[in-house]
């Protein structure tokens, strides 16, 4: 396995990670959403093979201080073309017919939650990082203008009909006219950006007076990702990190909480006007009972249960507001 501190063994002591962290903690290093340059270490990052042809630097998981966010340092530097290898086809797997239709219902409770929020009509809707597009779907069938944009085109035929539009780039690249959307949609894509202020500024831009912006977001705080520190601590993993997997299915380069969500909010000059903490419930039923994922959250399931007690589900999404 490679060791991507070297130096220190992979299996290093409690000394040996302090020291690491101590040689680290003088460097510029300023979180990516308040840019305080207080942080705390939570581990190195786990690595999968398809990753390591594009791991170049000595990278660790640190939390801001301030906001509570979650960042890799140094900042990733991958190309376009090496997210579209790790975000190709395989991104998305097979999934149960269980798991297809409740993707499609919560599509429309997401959409459903938008509007109940909304006191205008919404004409001009966006998906940022559309996937597979079952929100362009919902949308189309509200007879919203839906328009998708994604680094990789991973749409079902539906999505492809006429009348739904789609763009192959970035949203900073694509320079949509000011002022033009009523609604942003980001289900599940803040959390894969080195940069997501930049995002939520550029959707600033890019919405109406009062337009919105939907963001799904992992719970980084979640009982869940408690349990799993407590789980690595118990089989020799103390110096990795339990929170973000930037080199591992699914990708995440950063992290989110309530607190941040807010923060992020307030440095893009948006204003929070809804949050639900929410879980995907009985996530075994996502995999055939012959899947090792199946027994894995089967054997999880009170975990998410008293979850929800906690108010500590897998979870954030917000519907922000354009000041």
């Amino acid at each position: 396995m490679l060791n991507l501190f070297p130096g220190f063994k992979l299996k290093s002591n409690t000394r040996n990670f302090n020291l690491m962290y101590e040689q680290l903690k003088d460097n510029n290093i300023s979180c990516p959403v308040c840019n305080s340059k207080a942080f705390k270490k939570t581990g190195k990052p786990e690595i999968e093979d398809k990753s390591l042809g594009f791991i170049r630097h000595n990278y660790f998981v640190a939390e801001c201080s301030a906001c509570n966010y979650y960042f890799v340092y140094p900042p990733i530097d991958f190309s376009i073309q090496e997210w579209n290898k790790l975000y190709g086809d395989s991104y998305f797997p097979q999934m149960t017919a269980w798991h297809k239709k409740q993707r499609v219902v919560d599509a429309k409770k997401r959409l459903d939650w938008i509007k109940s929020n909304c006191n205008f009509e919404i004409k001009n809707f966006l998906d940022v990082g559309c996937g597979e597009g079952l929100a362009l779907v919902e949308a189309d069938s509200r007879g919203w203008s839906a328009e998708g944009i994604d680094i990789t085109d991973n749409r079902i035929e539906p999505a492809k009909k006429d009348g739904i539009k789609f763009i192959n780039a970035d949203l900073i690249s694509s320079r949509f006219p000011g002022e033009y959307f009523d609604c942003a949609y980001m289900d599940s894509v803040l959390e894969h950006l080195t940069d997501p202020v930049a995002y939520l500024i550029e959707l600033n831009r890019i919405l109406k007076r009062n337009g919105v912006v939907y963001i799904g977001v992992p719970n980084e705080d979640s009982l869940f990702n408690i349990v799993k520190r407590i789980l690595y601590n118990l089989t020799g993993k103390k110096n990795i990190s339990s929170k973000i997997k930037p080199f591992m299915l699914p990708y995440h380069v950063g992290g989110f909480n309530k607190k941040s969500i807010i923060k992020i909010a307030q440095v893009t000059n948006f204003e929070v006007a809804a949050t639900h903490n929410f879980a995907s419930r009985f996530e075994f039923r996502k995999y055939k009972p012959s899947a090792k994922g199946f027994w894995l959250h089967l054997f999880l399931l009170p975990v998410d249960l008293l979850a929800i007690i906690l108010r500590r589900e897998a979870y954030y999404e917000a519907l922000l507001k354009k000041q």
